[in-house]
């Protein structure tokens, strides 16, 4: 069974990703070439918030996802019991598990497809909608959230439901550029997005450097690499065993476990993005997708930081032996802070 909502419900958050930018008053942001509000520094330190593949309807086939909602109040409760309070909440992408693309082949129908999805959008929009209202939530999508492939059709419905599929913001003088990695994993069906998309990361990049903002971070729902940025697929051998809690239709449907292989973005894409993370400087990249932790470092500094789901979790026999973060269920915190001696920004990360 699932909840039963208003059809009429609209997520409280939805008109907070508008114009590319976050529009929240708690976040005030420059006004045209008016310098104010988030752009300029006004605490020595903050903090933020950063989960991950929420997936509603992933443990159990899409039948149900009652599990995956008492896993998001867990988190929210979190959330909103911090203190001091984060200045914003990043949920990377997979918001609920309804994919077209590929539950077609899983036996139903392109109607129930979107009937099952559409619920879950409107349940998430419910749960998320109990974030503190003074604090900021930002939703990416993921790869289930718009296919594997996506289209305009089907970025355009995750629009509809939750607002732009990547923007930038301001936060206590930091830049954060939220992307839409799905373009990245396989622009084939929108190549043309793909570029509009590369041209506007560019171009924010750019307008943080001349800014001088303090730090530069990019949420997506992929990681760009797992281990090594210069990672190919073919020479990545580790998995990730699927859970036993998982239903015996959809592992005999799926095979025994994911490669890891299949998680970051493939190379001839990554490299486009991080040629221009590192010419701006970004300090670290966050996302989801892998159901676990792992952070790793590119060769010139930036971290690539992921984060476990809030569904089901994996743990990958590829990792390595002496990463030691929890394979578990929970959210990060990451704090900001900028040295009273140097004004250099800095930040630490947690996860609980």
């Amino acid at each position: 069974t699932t909840l039963t909502l208003d059809p009429s419900m609209v997520f409280v958050n939805k008109e907070t990703q508008r114009d590319r930018v976050l529009s929240h008053p708690r976040l005030v942001q420059p006004n045209g070439d008016c310098e104010m509000g988030e752009m300029k520094r006004h605490s020595p330190r903050h903090s933020f918030v950063v989960c991950a593949d929420t997936q509603l309807g992933m443990m159990d086939f899409n039948k149900s996802w009652e599990k995956e909602l008492e896993y998001s109040r867990q988190a929210i409760e979190m959330i909103n019991a911090l203190d001091p309070q984060p200045l914003f909440c990043c949920v990377c992408g997979d918001l609920v598990d309804m994919d077209e693309s590929t539950s077609l082949k899983y036996g139903f129908t392109l109607e129930e497809c979107g009937i099952i999805k559409d619920q879950q959008n409107k349940d998430f929009a419910q749960m998320w909608g109990n974030v503190k209202e003074d604090i900021p939530l930002v939703c990416l999508c993921g790869n289930h959230d718009v296919g594997n492939r996506p289209n305009r059709a089907t970025i355009q419905r995750f629009k509809n439901a939750f607002g732009d599929d990547y923007l930038a913001f301001w936060a206590n003088g930091t830049y954060n550029i939220v992307v839409n990695s799905n373009l990245f994993s396989d622009p084939s069906d929108a190549q043309d997005l793909y570029e509009q998309q590369l041209v506007w990361i560019t171009e924010r990049l750019q307008y943080a450097q001349e800014k001088k903002a303090s730090c530069i971070f990019v949420f997506g729902h992929h990681p760009w690499f797992l281990y090594d940025e210069e990672e190919e697929a073919d020479d990545m051998k580790g998995s990730s065993p699927f859970p036993d809690s998982f239903p015996e239709e959809l592992r005999k449907l799926t095979g025994p476990a994911v490669p890891d292989a299949y998680f970051p973005i493939p190379k001839k894409y990554r490299m486009e993005a991080l040629s221009l993370f590192k010419e701006y400087g970004v300090a670290a990249a966050f996302s989801g997708h892998f159901h676990q932790n792992m952070v790793s470092k590119t060769s010139w500094g930036m971290d690539m930081i992921v984060t476990s789901a809030l569904s089901a979790v994996f743990e990958s026999n590829g990792k390595p032996a002496d990463f030691n973060e929890p394979t578990a269920l929970g959210i990060r915190i990451v704090d900001v802070e900028e040295d009273d001696k140097t004004g250099q920004t800095s930040f630490q990360h947690r996860f609980v």
